[in-house]
């Protein structure tokens, strides 16, 4: 049966080849650019929002996203401008050009999130310049749905950065142009230009020589 069905698949292949495939999805994630950019601030030329998308918060019309940037599938944008019965007029998230944001990457504000231009990102990625609650007690035993939006500040990111897989860089960082951010790091306070960030918190472990 196995090489039956591995015969059967075969001629399958020749019909239906992966470059085929490929360019089949090119095709879907282009028609549903087309569609749920109507829901953002601005999308920029050539840029590219693969199926699927999720867009969370009241503030979709404050994102905005540069030309030739793609974002993976399964990415979450979430800008809150309302939660519960805070109030966040002026959230918003900027995206710059020529990036790729990888799969199953979150980025969500009720504040401030400038992304400059050239940032790559691996998968599950965390962007956030919030949290739910803060270290109270009294907080604590609220459950974290229902907990009031804080933020320590805006998140700032510069030009070329590279970020790892599972990175997350948490509200008040202010991350320099040029930095790369190994896989798994936690960033937590401000990273200056050019060098090399890992561990949990993230520290700097390396300058970058120019």
């Amino acid at each position: 049966m196995t090489k039956v069905l591995g015969i059967i698949f075969r001629f399958f292949s020749l019909i239906y080849p992966y470059s085929l495939h490929l360019r089949l999805i090119g095709y879907k994630n282009l028609f549903y650019t087309l569609w749920i950019k109507n829901f953002i601030g601005k999308v920029g030329e050539y840029s590219t929002i693969c199926y699927p998308c999720d867009l969370q918060g009241d503030g979709l019309k404050n994102i905005s996203i540069g030309s030739s940037t793609i974002i993976n599938r399964h990415t979450i944008l979430g800008c809150w401008t309302k939660y519960g019965n805070q109030q966040f007029p002026k959230a918003s998230i900027a995206i710059g050009n020529n990036c790729s944001i990888g799969e199953y990457s979150h980025i969500t504000a009720c504040n401030k999130i400038t992304i400059g231009n050239g940032l790559l990102t691996g998968r599950y990625v965390l962007i956030s310049d919030n949290n739910h609650g803060g270290l109270s007690k009294e907080e604590s035993e609220i459950i974290p749905l229902k907990r009031e939006l804080k933020s320590k500040g805006e998140v700032i990111i510069g030009n070329n950065v590279w970020l790892g897989d599972k990175v997350a860089v948490l509200s008040g960082v202010h991350i320099g142009n040029n930095v790369i951010v190994a896989a798994n790091a936690v960033v937590t306070k401000d990273i200056p230009d050019g060098c090399i960030v890992a561990g949990v918190p993230g520290k700097v472990i390396k300058s970058l020589t120019y």
